[in-house]
């Protein structure tokens, strides 16, 4: 029997309907979708190419109302370049040179045109150079320029006419850098190294307002490495200055072989795979970081925490050890906060998140100490201990060498000796090697040495000291792994 066409109109009807509400359906779906794509910027998935951020915690049990120290181990993994990308990567390289008075002893100036004109010499037309001095002022000696041959010729020419003399004004050669790099092309990484053998005696002279400055350079995706020369230079400052410029710090008492240090810096500026980057943290009320291997650790106006890991090598990984404190109150599940790497790749700002688990804790009843303690991760305690303290303390006998205190000095060894045999305790498991109590004994005789002789034996033993503790304990914090 055919139907009827009331029928036939009816089921018309409702197809039209229901393929109506069928389109309304998908489009509040992709409104919904929108709205939480914008809601969470950071859920971008992870891509072979991407960066990879993860982090280990020392233990995964607390107990409950008992002041705690936690440790993160973080690991940042840059993706593998074709060869020929990384060969042929263009590099800004900036040189700032402190060309004070004292630069002409110790044959420091000649030194320093010799591993300038070799830098050149490897630069080809792709790279670009440029060179700052200071003194009791700052010149511009050339911006960036690419480095063809007639621009060789030119530039070679005009770092032998640098004389030495006057004062350190170290401000004005890192404003004039500054202000060189505000018209730098976006996506272009810049290396800046600084070159002194002085202590700041003019301008601005203090880490803080420095360190101001140079934040500036590393919001136009360059990077400041500092080398101090000689033995008269100060240590602290230095090293602070490439904390906060992201780079790294080098000490050279035999300047023979400053060419080679400035290939290895053109090398890693031809490997780098992002310009810049940095961790953002969110944590919650009661959780405080203390550490984050001696970068510097940089409050924003809207609570949350900001340190800067600086430029990304291809194929390399960046590890290192971050200490929060916290006192956990309530039994149960127990977040640190929140933690994203930011990075910066061709122009373009990338986001990778650490997972949630990774920094969730659990909160147990003191009479489940047991479980606490069970759960500590043996590796990643070891080298919170072994490494990452261990830089801290030699950080902190450098200081009391340069000041002149001895008991200080002594007495931060002594201590760190003591804690080790408390967090052994804690751990219910010896961690001590007979490596680590040797560096220890070579440290305490590194002391008393630095104390001995006369005055004047002194003053150059306790400089020498000084700045190769403040080195190695850099070293001890952070591991660079390249494959």
């Amino acid at each position: 029997m055919k139907p009827s066409n009331s029928s036939l109109s009816s089921r018309l009807s409702a197809n039209r309907y229901g393929v109506l509400l069928f389109g309304v359906l998908c489009l509040a779906t992709a409104i919904v979708l929108a709205a939480v794509k914008e809601a969470r910027p950071l859920a971008k998935p992870a891509a072979a190419n991407q960066v990879k951020l993860n982090g280990r915690l020392s233990q995964t049990k607390l107990v409950q109302g008992e002041l705690s120290t936690v440790y993160l181990d973080v690991g940042i993994q840059s993706p593998q370049l074709k060869v020929e990308s990384a060969v042929n990567t263009p590099s800004d390289m900036l040189i700032v040179l402190d060309r004070s008075g004292s630069m002409s002893g110790a044959q420091k100036m000649p030194y320093a045109k010799v591993a300038i004109r070799d830098l050149l010499a490897r630069l080809n037309s792709n790279d670009r150079f440029a060179l700052v001095s200071f003194a009791n002022d700052a010149v511009l000696h050339t911006p960036l320029v690419n480095v063809t041959e007639e621009q060789r010729r030119r530039l070679t020419e005009t770092v032998n006419a640098i004389r030495p003399a006057g004062g350190t004004n170290l401000s004005a050669g890192i404003e004039r850098a500054v202000g060189l790099l505000a018209e730098k092309d976006s996506g272009r990484a810049a290396k800046v190294v600084l070159l002194s053998d002085g202590q700041a005696n003019q301008g601005i002279t203090d880490i803080k307002g420095l360190s101001r400055i140079v934040a500036q350079l590393t919001q136009r995706e360059s990077v400041l490495s500092t080398i101090g020369m000689g033995l008269d230079f100060n240590e602290t400052l230095m090293s602070s200055l490439a904390d906060y410029g992201m780079g790294q710090y080098d000490y050279l008492e035999n300047l023979a072989t400053l060419g080679e240090l400035f290939n290895r810096y053109l090398n890693s500026a031809r490997q780098i795979y992002a310009t810049a980057s940095h961790l953002h943290l969110k944590l919650p009320q009661g959780v405080e970081l203390i550490d984050a291997a001696a970068y510097p650790i940089n409050k924003q106006a809207d609570g949350s925490i900001r340190v800067n890991t600086g430029q990304l090598l291809n194929n390399s990984n960046k590890q290192f050890i971050m200490t929060f404190q916290l006192q956990p109150e309530s039994v149960g599940s127990l977040s640190l906060g929140e933690m994203h790497l930011a990075y910066q790749v061709q122009g373009e700002t990338l986001h990778e998140n650490l997972l949630d688990e990774a920094l969730t804790l659990a909160v147990v009843e003191p009479q489940q100490r047991k479980q606490a303690v069970a759960s500590i991760n043996d590796e990643v305690y070891q080298q919170s201990w072994l490494k990452n303290n261990l830089g801290r303390m030699k950080k902190e006998v450098s200081h009391w060498v340069r000041e002149g205190n001895s008991v200080k000095a002594r007495s931060v060894i002594y201590d760190y000796r003591k804690q080790l045999k408390d967090a052994e305790q804690q751990a219910a498991k010896p961690m001590a090697t007979e490596d680590l109590d040797q560096a220890l004994t070579t440290m305490e005789s590194s002391v008393a040495d630095a104390f001995s002789g006369d005055r004047g034996e002194q003053e150059v033993k306790r400089k020498r000291a000084a700045k190769v503790m403040q080195k190695d304990s850099l070293k001890a914090q952070r591991v660079l792994k390249t494959q």
